[in-house]
Parts: C-alpha cells; sequence; structure tokens
C-alpha cells in the first residue's frame, strides 16, 4: 500500500491544469463485430497494440498482471501453461483435459495454453471476455475467452524495427513491414526474436537456468478483388526454446512440512547429495535436473468476407494449426539422479467456420453461423528411473529382497491418441426496441465425439516397487464417447445517456468431458464427464468529466458443476482429472481511466473475488491429513480454491511532454498488487499459499515528436519482490527417501521473473 500512495502522490504532483483532453474509446471485436468497448454488454477489458508498447508487455503472462481476475501461471514446461479468469481455469499437466477458458487468434480455436505462450509482436488487440462465450465462440468456454487479433495489413507503406538489450543478457529483435502490393492487394511481415539467460542460479551445475529463447514469422496478404470481396490470408511459425524450469524448495526447515527431515538429511547424505539448499526467496536453486523444453507452432488461415448485398456479411474462416512440445522434465529439483522423463505432445487441428452477420443499423438484426472442428492429441512419456530413486519400499523380503528399491534402468511409457470431432451451430439475434434500450439473446448447439486409445506400459524386468507400488501397468485400450449441450445467453443495454450504458446478462457455459492420459491409480476413473456453468453478471459502462473520465463495473455471480479438477496422484508424478463437484465465485471488476490534459494519463483496475467450493466432499487428501470418506477422500466443501485471490488492483499513469519543437519525452510507472493465495491445490499447510505481493514497472523514453524513432529505458519489479506463480507437494516425493519407508515430504514452487532493467531502440518508417 505504500507504494501505491507514492505512486499516486506523484501523480497528483504532475497534474496541472491545460487543454482537456477526450478518451479514446477502445474498439475491440468481442462480439464478432467492430466495436466500441463501452458498447459490450460484458465485463471485458481490452488492451490496444499501443497499450502493450506502452507498458512494455511482451507476452499474455506480462498481460496478465495488468487485467483483474485473469492469470497464466506456468510451471515447469510449457505444456503446463493454465489460462485462468476469475480463479477458475484448467491445467495442462493432464493433456486429456481442455482448458475452462477458450483462447482465440485471429478466429482460431487454441486448444492448449502453451500454444498461446510467446512474444506479442504487431498486435492490433488483446481481449479478456470475460463469463461464458459459447453462443459466439468455438470451443470450451464456459468460464470465458481470451481473443487476441493481429493488425491486418495495409495499403499505406508501415515499417518498424525494435532492437533492445537488457539485464540476464536479454536481446530483442522484432518488427514489421508491410504496405500495397497493388490496386487490390496489400501485405505484412512481421517478425521477432528474443534471447535472456536464465533468473535462476543452479548452484549444483553453476549454470543458469530457467532461460528462455524464441524466434517467429507472421506472414498476411489481404486480396480485394471486388468492393464486396475481401480475402485475408496469414500463416506463422514460431520456435521457443527453454532450459527450463527448476521449482525452489519452499521452507525445508518447517517441523511440519519442510522436506530437511533427519531421515531425509541422512539418507541423501548418506547416497552421496547432500541436501544444501536451505535457504528460499533467493532465486538459487539445487539440481541436476535442468529440463530441456522446445516448442514449434505453425499455423495457417484464410478469412474470407463477402458482402451479399444490403450490407449483409457473408463469413468464412478456414485454419490450420500444428503445435509440437519436446520435453526433458526437470521434475524433482533435488540433486538425485532420480529419473530422466522425455515427453512430447502435439496438437494438430482443422476448423472452419461459416457465419451471416445482418447489417448493424436494423431494428432486428442477428449473427448465425455453423463451426466445424477437428483435433488429433497425441501424447507420449517415458519414465527411466535412475540411481537416485532411494526410498526404500516395505515389501515382504520373498517378493522384493532388502532394501526394496526402485532399480536403476527401470522403465515405464505412456502412449495418448485422441481424435476430437466437434460440430456446433449458434444464432445471436438483438432487438432494438427504441433508439436506447436493446436486448439479446443467444443459442448454442454442440456436439462433441472423442475416440481415444490409452496404453500405459512396463519393462517386465522393472523392480516390483515400480511395477506394482508406484507405476502398475494399465492398458486402458480404445474408448470412444459423444456427447451433446444447447447453452444459452441473454443480455439487456440500457443507454442512460451518451456517456452512459447499464447491462445485464446471464449465460451458460459447457465444456465437454473426456479421458485421463496419465497413468491412474487403482480404482481411478478413466474417464470424466462434462463441465456447466451459469453465470449473472451486471454492471454500467461510462464516461463522465468531459469524457476525461471512463469507468466500467461489472458484479457477477458463476457457478460451476462437475468442475473438472486435476490433482497431483499420490505418487507425485503427474495430474489425474476428475469432477470434483460445484464451485461458487461471485465478486466485483472495475476499470477505469483518466486523461485530465492532453499530457497525464492514468489507468487502473480493481477486483474483489469470493470464490468457494459449495460442494467439494470427493477431494484429494493433503498430506498427512486424515480421510474422511470410506474411499480414502477428503471433504473440501466450504473451502477457498487455489489461484483466487480475494482482492487485486493495478494502476498506472503516463506522462508525456513536448520539448524543442520536435522531441517528445514521457515517464511511466505501472504498479500491480495482488492478495494472498493459496497456489497448490492441495496443501493443508500454510507453504501452500503466496503472500500478499505488490510489482512496479517504470519506463522512461525520449523520441521525435512525430513517432518516427524512440529510446526507452525501462525497469521491471523494481523492488525485487520475490514470488512463486506456482507451488505444488514436492514432485516425485514418493521416490525419494524420508528416511525408512518414508518418502520425502515438502512443498516446491516455481518463481515469478526477478528485477530486470533495460534499453530499446525503436524506428518507424512509412506513413
Amino acid at each position: 500500500m505504500r507504494m501505491f500512495r507514492l505512486l499516486l502522490a506523484s501523480v497528483m504532483a504532475l497534474y496541472a491544469a491545460s487543454t482537456l483532453a477526450a478518451i479514446e474509446e477502445i474498439v475491440v471485436t468481442a462480439q464478432k463485430r467492430t466495436e466500441s468497448i463501452q458498447d459490450v454488454p460484458i465485463s471485458i477489458t481490452a488492451l490496444s497494440g499501443e497499450d502493450l508498447a506502452r507498458r512494455g508487455l511482451n507476452d499474455l503472462q506480462d498481460v496478465a498482471r495488468y487485467v483483474p481476475n485473469f492469470d497464466m501461471p506456468s510451471s515447469n514446461n510449457l505444456r503446463n501453461v493454465r489460462v485462468r479468469i476469475r480463479g477458475i481455469g484448467s491445467s495442462g499437466t493432464n493433456p486429456g483435459i481442455e482448458s475452462s477458458v477458450g483462447t482465440f487468434l485471429d478466429g482460431l480455436y487454441m486448444p492448449t495454453g502453451g500454444m498461446n505462450f510467446g512474444e506479442l509482436t504487431d498486435i492490433n488487440s488483446v481481449e479478456v471476455l470475460r463469463g461464458p462465450q459459447g453462443t459466439l465462440y468455438g470451443r470450451n468456454t464456459p468460464i470465458g475467452a481470451l481473443n487476441v487479433t493481429t493488425r491486418k495489413p495495409s495499403y499505406d507503406f508501415e515499417s518498424l524495427m525494435k532492437l533492445g538489450y537488457g539485464e540476464y543478457e536479454q536481446a530483442t529483435v522484432s518488427g514489421y513491414v508491410g504496405g500495397g502490393l497493388s490496386d487490390t492487394t496489400a501485405g505484412r511481415l512481421s517478425f521477432w526474436y528474443r534471447d535472456r539467460e536464465g533468473y535462476e542460479k543452479n548452484t549444483f551445475t553453476g549454470n543458469d537456468v530457467n532461460d528462455n529463447e524464441e524466434w517467429g514469422v507472421r506472414g498476411k496478404l489481404l486480396f480485394a478483388p471486388t468492393d464486396t470481396v475481401e480475402i485475408n490470408t496469414a500463416i506463422y511459425y514460431s520456435e521457443i526454446e527453454r532450459r527450463c524450469c527448476m521449482a525452489e524448495q519452499l521452507r525445508p526447515n518447517d517441523p511440519a512440512w519442510g522436506i530437511a527431515t533427519p531421515g531425509f538429511l541422512a539418507t541423501q547424505a548418506a547416497a552421496g547429495y547432500p541436501f544444501a539448499n536451505f535457504d528460499d526467496d533467493d532465486h538459487r536453486v539445487d539440481g541436476d535436473d535442468e529440463g530441456d523444453d522446445s516448442s514449434e507452432s505453425f499455423g495457417a488461415s484464410v478469412q474470407v468476407d463477402w458482402d451479399f448485398g444490403n450490407e449483409f456479411l457473408f463469413t468464412s474462416i478456414t485454419g490450420y494449426q500444428d503445435w509440437e512440445n519436446s520435453v526433458v522434465i526437470s521434475a524433482d529439483s533435488l540433486k538425485n539422479p532420480m529419473l530422466t522423463s522425455p515427453q512430447t505432445q502435439s496438437n494438430e487441428v482443422l476448423s472452419q467456420e461459416f457465419r451471416i452477420t445482418s447489417p448493424s443499423d436494423r431494428s432486428v438484426e442477428y449473427l448465425a453461423g455453423l463451426y466445424l472442428y477437428a483435433q488429433d492429441t497425441q501424447f507420449d512419456s517415458d519414465l527411466i528411473i535412475g540411481a537416485g530413486a532411494n526410498r526404500v519400499f516395505p515389501f515382504p523380503p520373498f517378493l522384493c529382497a532388502p532394501p526394496c528399491t526402485a532399480q536403476e534402468g527401470d522403465m515405464v511409457s505412456s502412449l495418448f491418441d485422441q481424435e476430437t470431432d466437434s460440430i456446433a451451430t449458434y444464432a445471436n439475434v438483438t432487438w432494438h426496441i427504441n433508439d436506447v434500450w436493446d436486448v439479446t439473446g443467444g443459442l448454442r448447439w454442440s456436439r462433441d465425439e472423442k475416440d481415444v486409445e490409452i496404453a500405459h506400459t512396463n519393462l517386465p524386468t522393472n523392480s516390483i516397487p515400480i511395477n506394482v507400488a508406484i507405476f502398475p501397468p494399465n492398458v486402458v485400450g480404445s474408448r470412444d464417447r459423444s456427447e451433446s449441450k444447447v447453452t444459452w445467453s441473454f443480455n439487456t443495454r440500457y443507454n442512460v445517456s451518451d456517456d452512459a450504458m447499464l447491462f445485464f446478462t446471464s449465460s451458460t457455459g459447457f465444456k465437454s468431458g473426456g479421458f485421463n492420459s496419465r497413468r491412474l491409480p487403482r480404482g481411478a476413473q478413466v474417464e470424466f464427464e462434462e463441465e456447466n456453468s451459469l453465470t449473472f453478471e451486471g454492471g454500467i459502462k461510462s464516461f463522465f468529466f468531459d469524457r476525461q473520465v471512463m469507468l466500467n463495473l461489472t458484479v457477477f455471480h458463476t457457478t460451476v458443476e462437475d468442475f473438472q479438477e486435476s490433482t497431483l496422484a499420490p505418487t507425485g508424478t503427474g495430474f489425474i482429472v476428475g469432477n470434483a463437484g460445484e464451485q461458487e465465485v461471485k465478486g466485483v471488476e472495475a476499470d477505469f481511466t483518466w486523461a485530465p490534459n492532453e499530457n497525464l494519463r492514468v489507468n487502473g483496475s480493481f477486483a474483489y473475488l469470493d470464490s468457494e467450493y459449495t460442494d467439494f466432499d470427493n477431494a484429494q487428501c493433503a498430506a498427512g491429513q486424515a480421510p474422511t470418506n470410506p474411499n480414502g477422500t477428503c471433504d473440501r466443501t466450504g473451502e477457498r480454491p487455489s489461484f483466487a485471490p480475494e482482492y487485486q488492483y493495478t494502476v498506472g499513469a503516463q506522462w508525456t511532454q513536448p520539448f524543442a519543437d520536435s522531441l517528445e519525452w514521457y515517464a511511466r510507472a505501472d504498479y500491480s498488487w495482488r492478495d494472498d493465495q493459496v497456489l497448490t491445490r492441495v496443501s493443508g499447510s500454510d507453504i501452500g499459499e503466496q503472500e500478499a505481493y505488490g510489482l512496479l514497472d517504470l519506463r522512461l523514453g525520449l523520441g521525435a515528436a512525430s513517432g518516427q524513432w524512440e529510446v526507452e529505458a525501462f525497469a521491471r519489479n523494481v523492488t525485487d519482490e520475490a514470488y512463486y506463480v506456482v507451488i505444488a507437494s514436492q514432485p516425485l516425493g514418493g521416490l525419494v527417501s524420508g528416511g525408512g519407508p518414508a518418502g520425502a515430504r515438502g512443498f516446491a514452487g516455481w518463481y515469478g521473473p526477478p528485477s530486470v532493467w533495460g534499453l530499446q531502440f525503436t524506428w518507424r518508417g512509412g506513413n
């Protein structure tokens, strides 16, 4: 709070009376029409490409820091990226589960959170849509949608080159070039490259770890053969390479929950792997597995827009995507050579959408469409046991000669191959009752079919602990399922004046069921059922004081039934999915912008979230917790879910000052704050909680008043706040000796970025 008060005082000190400025409205495509964000009757936060550049937001995880009730945490590989809205989302740790938040790039649905990880270059807008969006968007949006659009080609010549260098030897190159190729054709080429050393020091190897290198290109071609037809084609390719991501053991000496028990320390020392990482929050880790994580993404789309008369628009969007992730997991973050785990996942997606949009100046307007989707997901995983798997298992001597441990070279494999076919039809109709009041209703019918092949196999020569206790074989074979669902939405908006609109929205959401891709403990269900949501929202979108202040506020209530929950398997090796019960979230979200004069812009956001499991009687028990149910589960009804801080807020201010006729300088500060939150799904200990923290970013720039060139200096996380984005029970704890037959206990956390500074030069050519 002290940092917030200092920032607010600085803003007020800068404020001086001068020429009044009006706030420009942000244009979005949230409802498949181009319209002002102030006219959209849902809770939505949008950032333009200019906003992203001014704040130095390079990827969607950066964006999440400044959007209330939106998060994209990641742990030990790209596949595990979570996309969450209002504290609800699905982990990518089990490839059989799909996200509860739909993510879209230029109209194409991206089924895995990791496909969204990468550089934001040449972006038109990033829109976070809260609440179910199924009657307008493709698959799986029961909680919300993330809609990213890139800039279209222009007939005017444009170019940009951006060069940067910063701490951790960070080097960046990005830009674009484009313009008219003929009277009917325009093109655009965007490119990016980013490389930095790791944020953490591995004291065991001396290496910097958790680094990142990525590059990509995107080409777009606009062809308008007539005044009524426009064809937009896009192709992109990108690669990401990371030595990532090692975790930190949290509070190792905690007497109740820490990993550093006398038995653990003694067995580690006796095995030649003495534990020495007793200090956390220092960005220093200590382990032998540094991880090797790489992804390749390719995509192509063709969008045809045809005005077939009287401003009725027919749109066809054809898309193809191919994403491949290959990783050697950094799992336990200990010095034991515990195991090697190469894993690969691929998503191949083909989609087709047809829709008709009526003119927007009629008393009744509509949008209707047909959506076809096909996806092939493959996940392959091997686990090869190393010499450091030193837990002693209490098997009878006649079954396993003492000391009964897993043996070096033991190997298990998993194969998951799933084909998904989906078809949906949808329609939204708006009736403008009069000049200030309208109502909209929407329906969507969806049908999903999934066919899967699952096999978890073991070498027959494996040790008894591996084949019986930890990884029993399970050849599931072929399974299939199909389900249909109708979802609906209703909203009404009333324009109190030209500068204020009241709205109310109610809607349902649906996410299809599926199959666990991970090896399951005995008795666990391979199949899980659909997830359903119901949301109510009401709010205001408004301008005040001659449009110097913009304030948007939403009150919401969401209930999710049979939510699909990922929990860590009892062995600590992989996540399993089941239908957990009912979850309820309600709260308030607000965004504001203040433009008192031509020089100063102040923006901010606030969110309050009241989240609770209202029915969760079959939850996984925490470490050391006695089961409350005969089947070995625990009742967590009434508890607050993870990744759901009660309060969040952001505030930013920018002062821009022309001088010397042709030059301009600016100074910007952004501060984001998050309340306490639990970052592990099943804890039982406050070690799994992240305390409240705030992050301050500063930028200072000097450039030509025309915008042709600019030099910037920036610092992120100025106060070097140490915080975690994901926490889990000690991975592979079931294979590490905690003394005798006990496995290792404890918790491990993955860091957010530390303090980073840098310089950046931008040059723009053309108009």
